[in-house]
């Protein structure tokens, strides 16, 4: 078939065979980085679990839908444009997932506890309008969970920190599923709550949550989880988080079992913020932001919190000591445009247990807002996770946890084998100047060639690249050294 050329000069014919040429010719690098921190033996456990009789099937799988959310599919449907690039399946030497082939294996992540398929009456139990319940994981979910951790491992072993500060958030993802449930704001859709590990701009902990679930429910057990992710190696633990974490058993366990070092949004409770209105104004002291350019539209303020003790239990207790408390207060520097009712301050508080300066804490608080929220932005917008697959919880907890995968192997890639310029590139940016090179694959010496126009401005990095990757898998495959005696 041939289409006569119209507004610009050339013309389309239709060819029956495919050639060897790719339009996404950077995109194997993500596999490659996922084979050089993902031994074999996580394959098989993870076969196991999901009642698979080959290993390289599951790797199949969870590499095909990774390569799609990262090369910008957001349907399984999607998978077919990549299926059908001859070129990219020359260089990846296997046959990528079809759409139903990927979407059985997502079905058989919707397990109970105990890894038998959840039948439509067992579902049912587990999510139930009005009442918050976490659903339990079952051996599949269990054992993607164990390929996410294995991302921290890569990352610590290549470039170690050790302080950790996690920053605790929930979002929402909307998704008018027949069994998904109301959210706060209304939004019908799931509430998956999430911690990020801000040295490092990688997920240490995930759990996919009915949309009626609240990011307060039981925070304590999801907290001791997040740390208990991390490497040993860490050595300073801190948390960031906003008012979902103001819970008394979840920041004593916190100061007195956790060690951590945290700040939290504090609710205003009727007695909190009649204590903070009556500070006097000449305790308050102005606090803005360090950056240069930033322009502050409003006129913040702070002051400790002298008088105020919660009526928790750990303070009755013999020789307890209080939490510290700092007062925020805030008002619109434009306030001539406004009624005198809207030119007032308004108030806020944090708590936390640590001895900084009160403006240099709330400051390091206020950071957050750059990395969970913005990490939200990325899984959600910038891969698939804002797109849920289907009506199966256990399917769409999977679906979830692969795009965190697919985000942390991004992150893995840019610190240690893209160059310096791409440490902060949004997905998108990648795609746009690397992943979706056009090249040419041929066989030459038993052996397939990708010829790549040098003249694209990341070309010689792409090869730069893999040599990196080759050497970090040979790093991360050597066996750790035994400890001194």
């Amino acid at each position: 078939m041939s289409v006569a050329r119209l507004l610009l000069p050339f013309k389309v014919v239709l060819v029956d065979e495919a050639e060897r040429i790719t339009a996404h010719a950077a995109l194997p690098l993500i596999i490659e980085t996922l084979r050089a921190i993902l031994p074999n033996a996580t394959w098989r456990q993870l076969r196991k679990a999901l009642g698979y009789s080959d290993w390289k099937a599951v790797r199949r799988h969870v590499e095909s839908i990774v390569a799609l959310v990262v090369s910008g599919g957001e349907h399984l449907s999607d998978l077919d444009v990549l299926r059908g690039d001859a070129g990219l399946r020359a260089m990846l030497d296997f046959d990528l997932s079809s759409p139903t082939q990927a979407k059985d294996f997502l079905y058989r992540f919707h397990q109970s506890e105990s890894g038998s398929s959840l039948t439509p009456d067992e579902d049912a139990v587990l999510s139930v309008k009005g009442t918050a319940t976490i659903r339990p994981e079952g051996p599949g979910l269990s054992g993607l969970d164990c390929l996410v951790l294995k991302t921290l491992e890569a990352m610590q072993a290549m470039q170690p920190r050790s302080t950790a500060t996690l920053d605790v958030d929930a979002t929402i993802i909307e998704a008018h599923k027949a069994l998904a449930l109301r959210a706060y704001e209304g939004t019908v859709g799931y509430q998956p709550q999430m911690a990020l590990w801000a040295e490092q701009g990688v997920w240490v902990c995930d759990e996919f949550r009915d949309g009626n679930v609240p990011a307060a429910f039981r925070v304590k057990d999801f907290i001791i989880r997040a740390f208990g992710n991390l490497p040993e190696t860490v050595t300073r633990r801190r948390l960031r988080g906003d008012s979902a974490l103001y819970d008394e058993e979840a920041l004593s366990w916190m100061a007195d079992h956790g060690k951590v070092d945290f700040v939290v949004t504090a609710d205003m409770s009727a007695s909190l913020e009649a204590v903070v209105k009556a500070i006097p104004d000449g305790v308050w002291r102005p606090y803005r932001s360090l950056d240069p350019h930033s322009k502050d539209t409003e006129e913040r303020e702070w002051a400790e919190v002298i008088n105020f003790v919660p009526a928790w239990k750990r303070n009755n207790r013999p020789g307890a000591t209080p939490f510290r408390y700092i007062a925020v207060r805030v008002r619109t520097r434009q306030r001539d445009l406004f009624e005198e009712d809207d030119n007032q301050w308004r108030h806020f508080a944090v708590v936390t247990n640590m001895d900084w300066a009160g403006d240099r804490l709330l400051r390091w608080h206020r950071e957050k807002q750059g990395t969970v929220e913005f990490r939200h932005g990325v899984v959600k917008n910038d891969l698939g996770g804002g797109v849920l697959p289907c009506g199966r919880f256990g399917a769409n907890a999977a679906w979830w946890r692969l795009n965190v995968l697919a985000h942390n192997v991004l992150e893995l890639l840019k610190s240690q084998a893209l160059p310096e310029g791409l440490a902060n590139a949004r997905p998108k940016t990648l795609r746009f100047q690397l992943f979706n090179l056009p090249g040419r694959v041929v066989r030459h010496a038993r052996t397939w060639v990708l010829k790549l126009y040098r003249g694209f401005p990341l070309a010689e990095a792409f090869v730069e690249a893999r040599r990196r990757i080759a050497e970090m898998a040979a790093l991360l495959a050597r066996p750790p050294k035994a400890a001194a005696a």
